[in-house]
C-alpha cells in the first residue's frame, strides 16, 4: 500500500476555515495523520474518504482512474479548495512514474462539447473523404444530429467506451478493440448487419452503411481529422479535464 501526502495546492475561491496553500495531512497504512497544531477541513475530509483508501492500492485495470488521479477539489463551490495527493516514498514515485512512462497510462478519448457545436457538419465532410474519398456525409464515422426545436447540435461518434456496449451485445464478435488507440473496429467478415451493436450504443453513434455494416469512429488511427477541422472545438482528443 501507498503512503500518501495530500497538500492545499490552491485555494480559487474563499475558505473561511479557513485552508491555506501548503497545509497538508498524511495517510500512513490506516491512519490520517495532522501536523501538530493544523487541522483539516471536515467537509472536505469527507468528501476525499472514499478516494484515499483506494489511491493507496496499485490498481491493474486499464480504465480505471484513480491511479492516474492527481487532484481533487472541496465540495464547498464557493471556497473552491484544490488538493493535491502524492506518494511520500521517493522511491514509490520513480516505481509510477517508470509505469506510466512505458505505457501504463489512461487512454486518449473523443471529447464532445455539444454546447460549442455550431452544426457546419464540416467533421462529417473531412471524414467522409478521409475514409472514402467522397463527401457524402452519410458515409462519415461521426454524424451531427439536429434538434430543431432546440436549436442544439450534437455530435454523435464513439466515445471509447470502457467496457464496450457494442462489443458485449455482438452475437459474433465482429466488434473488437484496437490494442493501441482503444477504437472499437469492425470486422465486417463476421458481421451479420443485427444492428443489437447501434441498439447497445449509449451515445447513438453506430450507424449501418448501405451494406449494411456498422459505421463506428476508429479515430483516424490516434489522430482524428475531425477534431483538427472542427472551427469551435467543439470535438477534442484527450483526457478530460486536461490540456490536450
Amino acid at each position: 500500500m501507498y503512503d500518501l501526502k495530500v497538500v492545499v495546492e490552491e485555494v480559487k475561491g474563499f475558505c473561511d476555515m479557513p485552508m491555506h496553500v501548503g497545509d497538508y495531512f498524511e495517510v500512513k497504512g490506516g491512519k490520517i495523520v495532522i501536523p501538530e497544531g493544523k487541522y483539516m477541513c471536515i467537509w472536505a475530509l469527507q468528501s476525499m474518504m472514499p478516494f484515499l483508501p483506494a489511491k493507496q492500492r496499485k490498481i491493474d485495470e486499464e480504465n480505471d482512474w484513480i491511479p492516474y488521479t492527481e487532484r481533487l477539489c472541496c465540495p464547498d463551490p464557493n471556497g473552491m479548495v484544490i488538493y493535491r495527493i502524492e506518494t511520500i516514498d521517493p522511491l514509490t514515485k520513480e516505481v509510477i512514474k517508470k509505469e506510466r512512462k512505458e505505457g501504463d497510462t489512461v487512454k486518449k478519448r473523443m471529447l464532445v462539447n455539444e454546447d460549442l457545436c455550431t452544426g457546419c457538419r464540416a467533421c462529417e465532410t473531412v471524414c467522409s473523404f478521409n475514409h472514402t474519398g467522397s463527401f457524402c456525409g452519410e458515409n462519415a464515422k461521426i454524424q451531427i444530429r439536429k434538434i430543431e426545436e432546440e436549436g442544439k447540435d450534437i455530435p454523435q461518434v464513439c466515445r471509447q467506451c470502457g467496457n464496450a456496449p457494442c462489443i458485449e451485445a455482438c452475437p459474433l464478435d465482429a466488434l473488437y478493440k484496437n490494442s493501441e488507440t482503444k477504437a472499437v473496429l469492425v470486422n465486417e467478415d463476421k458481421c451479420i448487419g443485427c444492428k443489437k451493436c447501434e441498439k447497445a450504443c449509449p451515445f447513438g453513434s453506430i450507424h449501418f452503411s448501405e451494406n449494411n455494416k456498422p459505421i463506428i469512429c476508429d479515430l483516424c488511427g490516434g489522430d482524428p481529422a475531425c477534431v483538427k477541422r472542427c472551427p469551435v472545438s467543439a470535438l477534442t482528443y484527450g483526457n478530460a479535464g486536461k490540456k490536450n
